[in-house]
């Protein structure tokens, strides 16, 4: 079976391996969740432009969020890092809603699931 790409909650991915870049925000009492999504809604679209992009879980609970995106290759990941729009938007992000921060990138050797289809 060969996974493609997906804006599911579950990011559809392809089969190892590949990339995972993982950002965790505790939120500030300033969040605006109906902007921050509305943001990210125009980011995953110039994500998926630039190429190496598979997808994207986020979620937010309890005052912190976590987002999970997926890349076939480091240098997919610097091309989005330094993306001007992704740029502007983390500056939005630090200075207006995102506390304690930490993003993690790691190599993804394995996976496995259920019910992909």
């Amino acid at each position: 079976m060969t996974r493609t790409h997906s804006s599911a909650r579950v990011a559809r991915t392809p089969r190892p391996p590949y990339y995972a870049v993982t950002t965790t925000t505790e939120l500030l009492p300033e969040y605006d969740q109906e902007k921050h999504i509305s943001l990210g809604a125009e980011l995953y679209g110039h994500a998926q432009q630039i190429g190496g992009f598979y997808g994207l879980e986020a979620f937010f609970e309890n005052g912190a969020s976590i987002a999970v995106s997926y890349w076939d290759s480091l240098e997919a990941i610097e091309r989005w890092r330094q993306h001007p729009v992704h740029r502007t938007a983390k500056s939005i992000a630090k200075s207006k809603w995102f506390g304690a921060t930490i993003t993690r990138i790691a190599r993804v050797e394995a996976d496995y699931g259920f019910n992909l289809d």
